[in-house]
């Protein structure tokens, strides 16, 4: 599937395409034009699956921000009928009662969306969302250096239209800000 974008091809990877199809129907189209609108802003070419999972991760780390100003502070299935109370349109409580709906078919993936959320509820960063690995990463950058290192990165990200800082972020950003000598110096491979 290729789609237009004023006069750039944005091209869908067959395993890309699988996995929008698998999506539930209510939530294909919203999928397929944000995925458009994120290449578009990275100047990406090519959708695959790999892209769709950093935008969904990123997706879901800015739900979950929304969720915390709601007021919730964990995410449990019985919290959609917390939401809907606080909710006044009827179109999002619809959209509520299909996702509710969906997850009650699909049980054995419950945990795992859970899991994933729950990562992201603890997260306090005010800004940008960062990934497990992301994080874990950082770790490994020299404390006295860390902070700033941790800024700079953040503002690159932003300049690129990132929502969340994954691993992979953090190897390209590492590699366009930090000269070789100083990356050789602290044991990060280019």
């Amino acid at each position: 599937m290729t789609v237009d974008i004023k006069d750039e091809e944005i091209v869908w990877t067959d395993d890309a395409l699988k996995r929008v199809e698998n999506a539930p129907d209510f939530v294909k189209p919203g999928i397929r034009k944000l995925m458009v609108k994120r290449a578009k802003e990275r100047g990406k070419k090519i959708i695959d699956s790999e892209f769709l999972t950093e935008i969904r991760n990123e997706s879901m780390m800015l739900a979950s921000k929304r969720m915390k100003k709601i007021g919730f502070e964990e995410l449990k299935m019985d919290a959609f009928d917390k939401a809907k109370e606080k909710l006044r349109s009827a179109r999002k409580k619809d959209v509520i009662d299909n996702i509710k709906n969906f997850l009650s078919k699909r049980t054995s993936k419950n945990e795992v969306i859970i899991e994933k959320f729950s990562q992201y509820l603890e997260d306090d960063s005010q800004g940008l969302g960062w990934t497990k690995e992301a994080r874990e990463r950082m770790e490994k950058v020299p404390p006295f250096v860390r902070e700033m290192a941790k800024k700079t990165i953040e503002e690159q990200a932003k300049k690129k239209g990132y929502r969340m800082i994954t691993a992979e972020f953090l190897k390209e950003a590492f590699n366009e800000l930090i000269p070789s000598a100083a990356k050789n110096a602290i044991g990060i491979k280019s």
